[in-house]
């Protein structure tokens, strides 16, 4: 019952494309996710965003391996401590363990804010290069790759998107 109510919902949502493509509408597809990452800008950010991050993640990685390596001296040296020895190492390494965890996260949603902000940021100019696209092409219908299950390769318009991206300034 349930996948019946979700296939009659995705053709009603496919409608408004099968009215379009049998209208004689022209329709293009767009990798936002690579333009992006392949644009100019995109380039620039990312470089930017990794010797930002570097110092977070060298950290985080070094924590890690300490993690590590406390697990594998509790493993190697459990059978020969004391009781009392083996639970205050065990607690060690699980808050340390914690410690990376959180820091982890952390790094995680600092990354994540800083590319959302960078999204936005660049949000105007992207849409101004699609616009541009889409005028040239006279397209009736862009849709995100994401979105699409097939697309044929005439239809994608990543390349001139990201190019008239690269020219703006």
């Amino acid at each position: 019952m349930k996948s019946i109510r979700l296939a009659f919902l995705a053709l009603i949502m496919l409608a408004p494309l099968a009215n379009a493509a049998t209208a004689g509408s022209k329709i293009g597809v767009l990798d936002t996710v690579m333009v992006l990452s392949e644009s100019n800008a995109g380039k620039q950010y990312a470089k930017k965003s990794e010797a930002k991050f570097k110092p977070q993640l060298v950290a985080l990685q070094k924590l890690e391996g300490d993690v590590r390596n406390m697990q594998e001296k509790l493993q190697k040296d459990g059978p020969t401590l004391s009781a009392e020895q083996l639970k205050v190492r065990q607690l060690e390494l699980q808050r340390k363990y914690e410690d990376w965890q959180l820091k982890g996260r952390q790094y995680q949603t600092d990354r994540a804010e800083a590319d959302n902000a960078e999204r936005e940021k660049l949000r105007p100019k992207l849409q101004t290069a699609i616009d541009k696209v889409v005028n040239e092409l006279k397209l009736d219908l862009v849709i995100d790759r994401q979105m699409a299950i097939y697309a044929s390769p005439g239809i994608d318009i990543t390349r001139k998107v990201i190019e008239s991206l690269n020219q703006m300034k």
